[in-house]
């Protein structure tokens, strides 16, 4: 069956690594966290980072690895209605087959990365620790300075389905100040839970704002961090998103 994202697919698959230790990526949407877990994937020596916990992914990794019942309900699932997937009660051993799954295929370097936003977590961890499903987890926090910036970008991501620039959009964005403002709460209420969990852990910071002036010096950063050996950076694999929406709805927002 068709996967919605091919970095899902067997042709990404990494060699085994058995023991590798976990890194979890902090992040909030639209942060600028794909772009970092993309430069940490293609360098080769820390495993492939991503969102695993979102809904394309579920449904990706339950199309390839699922039961057969599961496999064909989930592939199924395309556009908006894969928003679908993950939705419903997950028990603890269920969340970690997925991950010791997708851990199995995607470590290297000893490492593997996991990209968590806040409310993945709040999802999928709410009775227990990440730790618990992960073992020992080293922490990265991506945090972005300018959060209406980031708010309006999240809501064009939402009403369009393109959260990178490859993706196609599903309709056209209607402005609206409202659901904004919904946002913002939503990213206050996000960093405010990541304060609390990480209050008093080693963490490595990220300032999205650094990484979009300097993707090679903030993944270097966070290479040293996590003890990996340099070696040149290939150039961002990412294309920036450029939505003319963007500004347009910040200053419209900002002007009320």
């Amino acid at each position: 069956m068709r996967l919605l994202d091919p970095r899902n697919g067997p042709d990404f698959d990494l060699p085994p690594c058995p023991g590798a230790r976990a890194y979890v990526i902090a992040s909030t949407p639209r942060s600028g966290s794909t772009l970092l877990a993309r430069m940490l994937w293609d360098h080769g020596g820390c495993g492939a980072p991503k969102e695993y916990l979102n809904p394309m992914q579920l449904r990706d990794w339950e199309v390839r690895f699922g039961s057969p019942v599961s496999r064909r309900l989930h592939g199924l699932l395309h556009g908006p209605a894969a928003g679908v997937a993950g939705r419903g009660h997950w028990p603890d051993a269920r969340v970690d087959a997925h991950l010791a799954r997708v851990r199995a295929r995607r470590s290297s370097g000893g490492w593997f990365g996991l990209k968590l936003h806040a409310h993945h977590h709040a999802r999928f961890f709410a009775h227990r620790t990440v730790e618990d499903a992960l073992g020992p987890v080293t922490w990265i926090r991506i945090r972005r300075h300018d959060r209406l910036a980031q708010a309006v970008s999240w809501e064009l991501a939402l009403q369009t389905g393109r959260w990178v620039a490859e993706q196609r959009p599903w309709r056209v964005p209607i402005y609206d100040r409202r659901r904004i403002t919904a946002r913002l709460v939503d990213l206050d209420a996000a960093e405010a839970g990541w304060d609390a969990l990480l209050a008093g852990r080693e963490v490595h910071e990220v300032v999205y704002e650094e990484l979009a002036a300097d993707p090679a010096r903030e993944a270097r950063r966070t290479l040293d961090f996590l003890g990996v050996p340099r070696s040149p950076l290939p150039a961002p694999s990412l294309r920036p998103m450029g939505d003319p929406n963007r500004l347009a709805w910040v200053e419209r927002y900002r002007t009320g």
